[in-house]
């Protein structure tokens, strides 16, 4: 059996480097080729003649930057494969050619070759792969940023999906972050430093938590049990006997990716009942949970044949404190009540702002105008739609008008909770979502004690 998979194995992927030099070259190449690239459309654009020609070729330009950085991105994986995940994940960063080309790294990534894996694997469990499966594909069914997921059968006789972790991903973890930031910065590729810094720094600290997958399946067996009474959701169960630090062994659930099914669905109810389910089971996780799945880009989610969602990749999930979690309930219920004071007192008390920030200082009314750009879709009671909200173009906007709001510097849990939270925009406004956000909003701020009657 095993001599039958190791014929069909070939040597279809390709070698992860490890070698710190041959990732900094590579960045560097890739950067030296989207800057010249960036610098010269830009120019091109200021020129005179036809503007819809100038256009598309920025937009050829972007494209063409883009698939630059991907085919480098997913060679590398790790770090650079990370952030280029996530900068595909909001559509506010880029432009829409450069993520059309970018969203390919979330699940066209090119594997590591076989014998990769194979060593990975013997190494993790210090015996021939024939003494732990009788089968295992040679193909990976996902690739990821730090690791790619075949699927297999156990001695025992269980269906699994393996997780192999690649080679050399923590050693090369900060060279390779300093030299793709070095890249993006100076080149002025796509992103704005202050986004970028705050990218760079939640994916030092997932990848950090991501590397070892005995604690994601620890969290991976807590979730199997939250999910477990819940309708409509399940995650898959780890066999922890057989992970290690980076080989994941997990039950094996079969389903297709939620963007590609939700594309295929079309409007309609059907589709609609998923998309709130989804964003139902983020706010039950953050205010009732008090616990969060960190990567909501939605090639971490399945869907079954009978309309199950199955959560995926639990190698990051942040816990908060309740008093944090209930203090943004809080903020909503304050700017339900048009009540600024106190929109600042619960800011101040979450530790936005520097040390010995003055609340006087922030005006009132210019927090209500605040508010309604960044929680624009829980104000109202009535179908919001996410197709058109880019909050974060308008927040930077309004902070530029009004510099005291840049005195209000979230503590490092809101910024884990905001990359969460621009994830889940993302996706909604892809997909066009329409939904009443304040309904579900007011359910939970009224369940957690917080609400206050007007």
């Amino acid at each position: 059996m095993a001599e039958d998979w190791e014929k069909l194995a070939g040597e279809t992927g390709e070698e992860v480097t490890s070698n710190r030099f041959k990732r900094m070259f590579k960045l560097g190449s890739m950067g030296a080729k989207v800057t010249a690239s960036s610098v010269a459309s830009k120019l091109g654009s200021f020129l005179p003649g036809n503007k819809d020609r100038r256009e598309e070729g920025l937009k050829r330009a972007y494209a063409k930057n883009a698939e630059r950085v991907v085919e480098v991105l997913g060679e590398l994986k790790g770090a650079s494969m990370k952030i280029g995940q996530m900068l595909s994940a909001d559509p506010e960063l880029l432009p829409d050619e450069f993520a059309d080309v970018m969203s390919s790294l979330q699940k066209d990534a090119k594997p590591m070759t076989y014998n990769t894996v194979k060593g990975q694997i013997e190494k993790a469990f210090d015996r021939p792969m024939e003494m732990v499966f009788s089968y295992f594909d040679p193909d990976p069914i996902g690739s990821a940023s730090i690791g790619q997921v075949h699927r297999a059968t156990l001695e025992t006789g269980e269906d699994v999906a393996v997780k192999v972790q690649y080679p050399g991903v923590a050693a090369s973890l900060e060279s390779d972050l300093k030299s793709l930031k070095t890249m993006l910065v100076y080149g002025r590729a796509f992103v704005d430093r202050d986004r970028l810094d705050q990218i760079f720094d939640e994916v030092r600290r997932m990848l950090m938590e991501e590397a070892d997958y005995r604690i994601e399946a620890e969290t991976m067996a807590r979730f199997n049990e939250h999910l477990d009474g819940r309708e409509g959701w399940r995650a898959p169960k780890p066999f922890p006997q057989w992970t290690s630090e980076e080989v994941l062994v997990m039950e094996f659930i079969d389903g297709q990716k939620l963007d590609e099914a939700l594309a295929e669905i079309g409007d309609g109810p059907r589709r609609q009942e998923l998309l709130e389910r989804w964003m139902h089971l983020y706010s039950w996780m953050f205010h009732e949970l008090h616990e969060l799945h960190g990567d909501p880009h939605p090639g971490n989610f399945l869907l079954q044949d009978d309309d199950t969602l199955v959560m995926l990749d639990f190698g990051c999930v942040k816990s908060f404190e309740p008093e944090f979690t209930d203090g943004f309930m809080e903020i909503l219920d304050a700017a339900w009540q048009d009540d600024a004071e106190r929109i600042i007192d619960i800011y101040l008390r979450l530790g936005f702002g520097t040390d010995g920030t003055d609340p006087k200082s922030i005006d009132p009314e210019l927090m209500l105008q605040y508010q309604s750009i960044v929680t624009a879709p829980f104000m109202r009671d009535e179908p919001f739609d996410f197709g058109d909200w880019e909050p974060a173009m308008e927040a930077k906007l309004f902070m530029m008008r009004h510099p005291s709001f840049f005195k209000l510097i979230p503590p490092p849990d809101a910024l884990a909770y905001f990359r969460v939270l621009s994830g889940i925009k993302g996706l909604l406004r892809k997909m066009d979502a329409t939904m009443n956000a304040y309904e579900m909003a007011y359910r939970t701020a009224r369940r957690r004690g917080v609400l206050t009657e007007s």
